[in-house]
């Protein structure tokens, strides 16, 4: 009894330094990589608890070595849009000015009656009330009623760590020599050297490397 006692304080310790080594959020904000680790975790830290005749070294290996792998991949995907986004995925507009985007319904796989539950939870009634309802990669929906939100708030991202997004440049009609123009006139800067760069009502908001606003 000892024994088992001991065994599950240490990995009770070991779980929370690994969630924590990987610098993640409340359960509801993972990632999808970041969940499965997670799940992966709990359970490993359950086999030496159960069987003590099982090496806790072996468990800690393999527990720490996930840990290794996800912030490798982590680290990875803030350098390579390709790799987020297979990753990750991407955010999807279910509703954009009142109307559900019956397509992107069907590629995340939501129904009516799951969109309806979450707009309620939200304290609204009517889809046509909403201007954006936002799907983020997180799994949570952020929703923008319309009496709040202008109908061309929307912001659009064309740079994110200092890469460009392309599909948002080409929606825009924006090439990348394009953009890159704009940056140096703008902003005497390179496309490289901003974090962040966002168009939204004819307006573009850029950010530098260190999060200050240009």
């Amino acid at each position: 009894m000892i024994i088992t006692f001991i065994r599950t304080a240490i990995f009770y310790f070991i779980t929370i330094i690994a969630i924590r080594i990987m610098g993640k959020r409340q359960i509801g904000q993972l990632e999808p990589t970041e969940l499965v680790v997670t799940i992966i975790i709990s359970e490993l830290a359950t086999i030496p608890i159960q069987d003590i005749d099982t090496p806790i070294i072996n468990t800690l290996i393999s527990i720490f070595s996930l840990v290794a792998f996800e912030i490798f991949v982590s680290v990875i995907s803030m350098k390579s849009q390709a790799l987020r986004y297979s990753v990750s995925g991407k955010y999807s507009v279910l509703i954009d000015d009142g109307k559900i985007n019956v397509d992107e319904m069907r590629k995340v796989q939501l129904t009516v009656d799951e969109l309806m539950e979450e707009l309620r939870q939200k304290g609204i009634l009517n889809p046509s009330d909403v201007q954006y309802c936002i799907l983020e990669t997180s799994g949570k929906m952020s929703v923008f009623p319309k009496k709040t939100t202008a109908k061309d708030s929307m912001p659009v991202i064309l740079i994110s760590d200092g890469k460009v997004v392309k599909n948002n440049m080409k929606n825009m009609g924006l090439s990348k020599k394009d953009l890159e123009n704009l940056v140096q006139i703008k902003y005497k800067k390179k496309i490289e050297d901003l974090l962040m760069l966002l168009y939204s009502k004819d307006t573009f908001t850029a950010m530098d490397k260190e999060g200050a606003s240009l």
